[in-house]
């Protein structure tokens, strides 16, 4: 027969969010619990004899750390982007540098470790995979013939690996003008 019981005493969620089974000691959540709401419980609890009520034992602190999983994707700062660069760019120039931030834990897995792709904008324009930085890609880029880009970046958690989530945004790249065109006469008519 079993004389003592034991109950959660005091701490975050005691009663509600957790309850402990009397007889095995065994603490369980009754609800679902996620790490980005808050990662870490602290409870208290202490094993009291039945039949006086009294402690048998000092209070006991439980540190219920939350594990996370990849339960977030990828969100950009900005939905969208606008950037210039000037026209006839050397390929590399850089252009603009978007960042996405992922919630899940950073320090577990990969859940947060983003990478970028570019989906829409080659072979105009590059991205490097672990910066964000957008760069020029293609030689003589030429405001005359095309002034307007629209570029979609990809980021994707897990470290590109497949089953990572992903989010993307656009960024819209004006060429700016440079003075690549001399000036020219009307052509003139002989009189």
């Amino acid at each position: 027969m079993v004389t003592s019981r034991r109950r959660v005493k005091t701490g975050d969620g005691a009663g509600d969010l957790f309850i402990i089974n009397e007889n095995t000691g065994d603490i369980q959540a009754t609800k679902r619990l996620d790490r980005e709401e808050k990662p870490v419980y602290i409870l208290r609890a202490q094993a009291i004899n039945r039949k006086t009520g009294r402690p048998v034992e000092p209070e006991s602190e439980f540190i219920i750390k939350i594990h996370d999983i990849n339960d977030n994707e990828p969100i950009f700062t900005e939905e969208v982007y606008t950037a210039t660069v000037p026209e006839m760019s050397d390929v590399g120039t850089f252009v603009i540098q978007v960042t996405a931030t992922d919630a899940d834990d950073p320090t577990y897995g990969n859940s947060a470790k983003v990478v970028y792709s570019i989906l829409q904008g080659q072979p105009y324009f590059s991205v490097e995979s672990e910066t964000g930085i957008i760069k020029t890609a293609l030689l003589n880029m030429d405001r005359e013939n095309r002034e307007q880009y629209q570029v979609v970046i990809q980021a994707k958690d897990m470290g590109g690996q497949m089953g990572g989530l992903s989010g993307t945004t656009t960024v819209n790249i004006t060429l700016t003008d440079v003075n690549d065109n001399p000036p020219r006469f009307p052509q003139s008519r002989s009189i």
